[in-house]
């Protein structure tokens, strides 16, 4: 970095801009919706035994992202968010990973959850140390493409819960809540539209995962 360009990012002050466009949003508190029972092992093994089926992303703009979603994406780039401090590893997408990874969280805990056994999209988040994913908002529109039985995302719920418990230097932020000390399988929810983030400056790797189900009626 050049001071030209820490300068005008002074003079930009993006942030006055991601604040307005997000309003009230970020001040909402986070709700934890329920606690499921999952071995953190057999999802850490998961990861060594389907390696190969695992995105390895950045913060960037993507093709499949909406326009919102790559203009924020452009922002946190400008801000210093890239490929040295945004690094994941995300199963779920390629080949047959949403299956097994339904397998693992298993029947039981799908039902907990209040979601229809046949509509779960899962994804399995791994964050080095010095890594994490900028502030952002879902849009869902990934879970219509793969279920288009779901028609608004009114039907539709997004939860987070952690693989392993807490460790120093993790962190997961829900609009206006900083969660930290959780223990594997706390389920939490994000409301659509609310911003969130994560971080991992301690020195243990990140496992979380981010589901997207369609709510029993």
């Amino acid at each position: 970095m050049n001071k030209e360009y820490y300068v005008n990012i002074l003079k930009e002050r993006l942030w006055d801009t991601v604040d307005k466009y997000f309003g009230d949003l970020d001040k909402i508190q986070a709700q934890k919706v329920n606690k499921i029972n999952i071995d953190p092992d057999a999802w850490i093994d998961f990861t060594i035994n389907n390696f190969e089926l695992a995105d390895q992303n950045h913060e960037s703009p993507k093709d499949h992202y909406v326009d919102e979603s790559n203009w924020l994406s452009v922002i946190n780039n400008k801000l210093g968010r890239n490929q040295q401090n945004s690094f994941e590893l995300n199963w779920g997408k390629q080949g047959d990973s949403n299956k097994k990874l339904l397998a693992l969280l298993g029947e039981e805990n799908i039902d907990k959850l209040g979601l229809e056994q046949d509509c779960v999209l899962v994804r399995l988040l791994a964050y080095m140390p010095g890594h994490g994913v900028p502030w952002h908002k879902d849009s869902g529109e990934s879970h219509m493409e793969v279920f288009p039985q779901v028609k608004s995302l009114d039907e539709s719920i997004r939860l987070w819960f952690p693989v392993t418990d807490w460790f120093n230097g993790q962190a997961f932020q829900i609009g206006g809540s900083v969660l930290t000390h959780w223990q594997a399988g706390e389920v939490w929810h994000i409301p659509w539209g609310v911003p969130h983030a994560s971080t991992n400056f301690g020195y243990n790797i990140k496992y979380s995962v981010s589901l997207t189900g369609k709510l029993k009626k």
